[in-house]
C-alpha cells in the first residue's frame, strides 16, 4: 500500500526491508487494528543503478538470498507483502543499501561483513542531514509518534537512520533492533524503557509478516519454524513471561 497525502499518527523508520516488521510488527498490527494510521518508511530501499557492478560481497549476499538477479526488486515485493499483511501504508525511499553504495572513485564503501558493523564511511556523513530533512517534511499529525532504530548491533545503516531521526525535530521512541538485540547488551543510561504488551493475535501477525521476507530468513535462522520460536522467545523475555515489545525513550 502506498502513501496518501493524509497525516499519520505513527511513523516507523525502517533502515532496510524487514527491520520495522522484525522489531515492531506486533505493535504496528495492534495500532492498525485500533484504527490508527501507520506509515512505514523503508529508507534504504532502492536498487543499484542499472548496469552498476556489484562487489563480491554483495554478490555473495544475493546468492545467499537465492536472488542472484533483481534482488532489490524482489525484496521490495517481500516488504510490501509483509506490510500489507499488517495493514500499514508504506513508502520506499530512493537510497541504496550500504552494500551497493560507492565512492566517487567507484570503490565500494562497505565491501565486507566486517564493514557493516564498523564506522559510518565519511562519504555517508551527508546522508544524515539529507534524511533528516526528508523526515521533517513527512505529513504527521500533531504529537505523532516516531519510531527509529536504537542501533543495537551497530549496523551502519541503522546508525545513519538513528542519527537522521534524532536531527529531524520529532520526538522519538527507539525500537530494539531484532534479532541483533538478542545478543547485544542494551545501555539503559540515557533512555527509559516502554513495554508494549502484545496479544497472541498480534504476535502471530508479526510472525506471519516476518515470514514474508523469505530471502532474509536464512541470514538468521534455518527455517520459518526456528524464526517463529525465536520471535516468541524474545517477546516473552521482553515481557518477563508476557508477550511484549520493548521501546526506549
Amino acid at each position: 500500500m502506498q502513501t496518501s497525502t493524509l497525516s499519520y499518527a505513527h511513523l516507523y523508520l525502517s533502515p532496510h526491508m524487514d527491520d520495522a516488521v522484525l522489531s515492531c510488527g506486533g505493535r504496528i498490527w495492534q495500532q492498525v487494528q485500533a484504527g490508527e494510521r501507520v506509515l512505514v518508511v523503508t529508507v534504504f530501499a532502492a536498487p543499484p543503478a542499472p548496469g552498476s557492478p556489484l562487489s563480491s560481497f554483495a554478490q555473495e549476499l544475493h546468492t545467499r538470498w537465492d536472488y542472484p538477479a533483481d534482488a532489490v526488486t524482489r525484496r521490495q515485493k517481500e516488504d510490501l507483502a509483509a506490510l500489507a499483511l499488517l495493514g500499514t501504508e508504506t513508502v520506499h525511499w530512493p537510497y541504496t543499501d550500504c552494500i551497493y553504495r560507492r565512492a566517487s572513485d567507484g570503490g565500494f564503501l562497505y565491501a565486507s561483513e566486517e564493514a557493516l558493523w564498523g564506522d559510518v564511511h565519511p562519504v555517508d556523513k551527508g546522508l544524515v542531514a539529507e534524511l533528516g530533512a526528508r523526515l521533517a517534511a513527512l505529513p504527521l499529525i500533531q504529537n505523532s509518534a516516531v519510531y527509529a532504530p536504537l542501533g543495537v548491533g551497530q549496523h551502519v545503516d541503522h546508525k545513519i537512520v538513528r542519527c537522521a531521526a534524532k536531527g529531524s525535530g520529532h520526538a522519538l521512541a527507539h525500537y530494539e533492533d531484532f534479532p541483533y538485540a538478542e545478543q547485544a547488551a542494551l545501555t539503559k543510561g540515557q533512555y527509559r524503557p516502554e513495554l508494549i504488551l502484545l496479544s497472541e493475535e498480534a504476535l502471530e501477525a508479526k510472525i506471519a509478516a516476518i515470514a514474508c521476507y523469505r530471502s532474509q530468513l536464512s541470514t538468521f535462522w534455518t527455517n520459518a519454524a526456528e524464526m517463529a520460536a525465536a520471535v516468541r522467545a524474545f517477546a516473552e523475555r521482553a515481557g518477563s513471561g508476557r508477550l511484549a515489545e520493548r521501546y526506549w525513550k
